[in-house]
C-alpha cells in the first residue's frame, strides 16, 4: 500500500478532526515529494468533498446560536 492510498483511506473515514489538519499533512507529503502532483490534486479534492459537509453543519449551527 502506498502513502496516497493510505491517506485516501484516512480521509474517507474522516480520521482527522478537521479539514485543515489533513490538508496540512497533504502539504507536507507533497513538499517532501512523497506524493505526486496528481495524487496531491486528487487527495485535496477528496478532502474538500468529505469535509465540506462538516463545515456546512458548523456554519449553520453558529448562525442559529447567534440569531
Amino acid at each position: 500500500m502506498n502513502i496516497a492510498t493510505l491517506l485516501e483511506n484516512l480521509i474517507t473515514k474522516k480520521f482527522y478532526e478537521n479539514k485543515e489538519e489533513i490538508q496540512n499533512k497533504l502539504d507536507v507529503f507533497y513538499a517532501m515529494s512523497k506524493i505526486s502532483d496528481e495524487e496531491y490534486t486528487n487527495l485535496t479534492l477528496k478532502v474538500e468533498d468529505v469535509y465540506k459537509v462538516e463545515e456546512e453543519v458548523t456554519e449553520v449551527t453558529e448562525d442559529t446560536e447567534e440569531g
